[in-house]
């Protein structure tokens, strides 16, 4: 399996593992020069998902509104699963760091 630079030790990918739904976005793979996000462990809250990326990947993605601000979830599928947020952005900040995110680049 090929390494994937998602992870943020370069774990390798375990893609076949869940099986693809056909129904969510995938994230393209990251770009050398990508944004790089500060993630915290903690939501500022509350949050409903907006958008969402395919789980069938290690690494899931899901654009989050929080009390009138809005964030990116992120879901390493581990035992047990490490979730990391990240932003408080107006909704226009927040789309277009989703659509980086989506092209892989913003991680």
């Amino acid at each position: 399996m090929p390494v994937t630079p998602d992870l943020p030790s370069g774990e390798l990918d375990a893609r076949s593992a869940w099986p693809c739904p056909g129904v969510s976005a995938h994230p393209a793979r990251v770009v050398a020069w990508r944004r790089a996000l500060d993630w915290d462990s903690v939501p500022q809250g509350r949050y409903r998902v907006v958008e969402h990326t395919c789980s069938c990947r290690t690494v899931f993605y899901e654009l989050i509104s929080c009390g009138g601000t809005y964030m990116i979830h992120r879901v390493i599928q581990r035992r047990p699963p490490e979730h990391a947020f990240t932003g408080r952005w107006t909704v226009r900040e927040a789309r277009e760091i989703w659509q980086q995110v989506l092209t892989g680049q913003a991680r």
